[in-house]
């Protein structure tokens, strides 16, 4: 496995300002050296951030969507794939079915992300562990360390539910974008296997017809992998 720390060894507290500052000077660098990777990973980001702060603003049963920490779910889903730049852009923007071998260097993407935050300033421990947790499974069968149930941090099984929302409803080179009923569909099948099946019913009621919803279509990541 590749190497990274499991936590933080200083959490730091940031401020919002803080907080854009780091998400615009990685965003920045990124578009300059790896044009195709950021038109792909950064739209998709934005749009699973602006869901994820919406949806936890609507929850109540957790600290990690009270005092403050909603900055901070904002930023660790802007940044949730940013483990991808060091994908290989024949891998990662592949038109077609990917062999076992490149679906196991893309899971490497959340390690990858874990590595890239452990040396930037101004990361908190929750934003570290949405980019390393966001692929963990509520059976335990994900990665990179098999956590299961309420082990996996909350704020990171709330930004998985948001991803996938954000991945079904996109539009792929190696798949066309889902409607929203259809997205539903596909999450009520994963809602207690892949997903915290609390969290998806949470999730179903923000966005029903009648209550506020995420009005975002997140169209811009065409070709981004999401496994």
């Amino acid at each position: 496995m590749f190497p990274y720390p499991s936590r933080l060894s200083q959490p730091v507290v940031i401020p919002h300002g803080k907080i854009r500052a780091t998400l615009q000077n990685v965003a920045t660098f990124r578009q300059s050296e790896q044009p195709r990777h950021h038109g792909h990973i950064h739209p998709h980001g934005h749009a699973t951030a602006r869901l994820s702060r919406s949806f936890a603003a609507t929850l109540s049963r957790d600290e990690a969507v009270r005092g403050g920490k909603l900055d901070e779910i904002e930023l660790g889903a802007h940044l949730h794939d940013i483990g991808k730049y060091l994908i290989p852009e024949s891998i990662l923007l592949k038109p077609g079915p990917l062999t076992a071998a490149e679906r196991a260097t893309v899971a490497f993407h959340p390690a990858f992300g874990a590595y890239i935050l452990s040396g930037l300033p101004g990361v908190t421990e929750t934003v570290y562990r949405i980019v390393l947790c966001h692929h963990e499974r509520w059976d335990g069968g994900g990665y990179p360390e098999g956590l299961s149930g309420s082990r996996i941090p909350f704020a990171a099984r709330l930004v998985a539910v948001c991803d996938v929302y954000t991945s079904l409803r996109a539009r792929r080179t190696y798949k066309h974008s889902l409607s929203r009923r259809e997205a539903v569909a596909a999450m009520e099948e994963m809602a207690g296997r892949e997903l915290d099946p609390d969290m998806v019913q949470d999730f179903f009621r923000y966005i029903q017809p009648g209550q506020r919803r995420h009005r975002g279509n997140d169209r811009g990541d065409a070709g981004l992998r999401s496994i």
